[in-house]
């Protein structure tokens, strides 16, 4: 779920072999079990959505990762995050999160990735064998780069309209592309405050000893345009995805989520106090 916007991509450390399941073909899949937090009036069918991943793939889009779980999760638990809003996803993957919330009622929701064929084959394939009816008509797919024009990603929403709420899973550990995907940030999500648009920042620090470069997302993102501020919101256990990985283990199956928002006039920029309860 990397983007390879610039040859700096090729510098970045390999992603470690996961512990979870791996699928060796196109027809392999997935489950995510949704129990009891989707609406109501969905069929018991979509209580179970069905994931095909890549077979192989260089930029990651094998992998159902343990960061989609937790933030799908997340979504489904804070309805007013997704209800009515329209979302965008960045370095989607198999699309998990998208999907989410296109059944838990957004208005439109986009899913990206890397304009690859087999990645974006794969995701319209999620799609569509998981929304079905009138809601598949508000989820859309598309591919992007990083950093690059936004303007067909905005096209895909009524009057060219700019997102309430972007997601990023898992992407932060691409060091060399942060300011690329700030770039797409700045340029996506909507400045009317009335709709509290913000961005949601999950990740694993699946390599500990670049855990302070992962967090040097933020302080970059406060810094841009008209400036953010950002809180953690989710701080949960999942499990080590990469068992060869050196470090801590406690660090390395760990899912940190955080959300981000363009400051008001007069608003600090920077860090808030975390909204995680302590232990």
């Amino acid at each position: 779920m990397s983007n390879p916007a610039s040859s700096e991509t090729l510098g970045e450390p390999s992603s470690p072999r996961p512990r979870s399941v791996r699928a060796s073909s196109d027809d392999e899949e997935e489950f995510f079990g949704l129990d009891d937090l989707l609406p109501v009036n969905l069929p018991d069918s979509r209580r179970q959505l069905i994931l095909r991943l890549v077979g192989s793939h260089p930029l990651w889009g094998h992998y159902l990762w343990n960061t989609a779980r937790c933030l799908s999760t997340f979504l489904l638990r804070t309805p007013s995050l997704t209800k009515n809003r329209k979302v965008l996803e960045l370095g989607a993957g198999a699309g998990l999160p998208s999907i989410v919330c296109a059944l838990a009622g957004s208005d439109m929701t986009v899913v990206t990735d890397y304009p690859d064929n087999s990645l974006i084959d794969n995701m319209l394939y999620n799609v569509d064998i998981n929304v079905e009816g009138e809601l598949r008509e508000r989820i859309d797919v598309a591919g992007h780069t990083w950093g690059h024009k936004v303007e067909p990603l905005l096209e895909l929403l009524p009057g060219s309209e700019q997102y309430d709420m972007l997601i990023l899973s898992d992407l932060v550990f691409n060091h060399s592309q942060h300011d690329a995907l700030i770039k797409t940030v700045e340029a996506t999500l909507t400045h009317d405050h009335s709709s509290d648009p913000c961005i949601l920042v999950f990740f694993t620090h699946h390599r500990p000893h670049f855990a302070e470069a992962d967090m040097g997302f933020f302080p970059r993102l406060a810094k841009s345009g008209t400036g953010w501020a950002y809180e953690r919101v989710v701080e949960e256990w999942a499990g080590p995805m990469f068992d060869k990985d050196p470090g801590d283990e406690r660090v390395r199956g760990t899912v940190h989520g955080w959300r981000a928002w363009r400051v008001a006039q007069g608003e600090e920029t920077g860090e808030r106090p975390s909204q995680v309860k302590a232990n």
